[in-house]
């Protein structure tokens, strides 16, 4: 189930919302969903029956990927690209005790180089940052290290914190979506919550 429920203006040339919840919404579930998705996206395509089946079962594995307390999923699918990955947007409510954002980003865990931390613009979150990182997970006890790049945002306004994640284990994938990235975390109005 989603967390925190609302709605954010983002480009629809960029991304594709993702439902996390299917009440209310014409298709029974992620499977009847992703089907649709995938025929919208390669109606009119001459590789339309080759790549159907591919766009379907990438776009199932995201819908269906974890999304306990995820408010919110996108996947980068530029209408002028390929699509490259996906981004979860977390809104909760917080009361306002000073903390810079920075400070209420997760423990990286193990890195392999330090994180980048940079302030990123957001209208409507006076302050907010985007930290870069290279993790390195055991994907099984005996195996080798594998590198994950990860990029979060994070800012804070009205009582609410807004945090975005994504992450890939092709740092190039990840890269060609940051300035979109940026931009969805821009269209975030934590004050759309304070009226609800």
């Amino acid at each position: 189930m989603p967390g925190t429920p609302m709605s954010v203006a983002y480009d629809a040339d960029r991304w594709i919302h993702i439902p996390l919840d299917y009440a209310g919404t014409p298709w029974a579930d992620a499977g009847e969903w992703s089907g649709w998705l995938a025929d919208e996206a390669t109606r009119g395509r001459p590789d339309a029956e080759a790549l159907r089946e591919a766009v379907a079962a990438e776009v199932l594995a995201i819908a269906l990927f974890p999304a306990a307390h995820v408010s919110l999923r996108f996947w980068h699918y530029p209408s002028d690209g390929a699509p490259t990955g996906f981004v979860d947007l977390f809104v909760q409510a917080r009361d306002d005790d000073g903390a810079e954002p920075a400070d209420l980003l997760p423990d990286p865990g193990f890195t392999v180089v330090p994180p980048v931390v940079e302030p990123v613009a957001a209208a409507a979150m006076p302050t907010a940052v985007r930290r870069l990182s290279i993790q390195a997970t055991l994907p099984a006890p005996d195996a080798e290290p594998v590198l994950v790049p990860k990029a979060e945002w994070i800012g804070a306004a009205d009582g609410w914190v807004v945090y975005a994640v994504s992450t890939d284990f092709d740092v190039n994938q990840l890269e060609s979506r940051l300035a979109d990235g940026d931009a969805l975390f821009a269209a975030v109005d934590p004050a759309e919550l304070a009226i609800r």
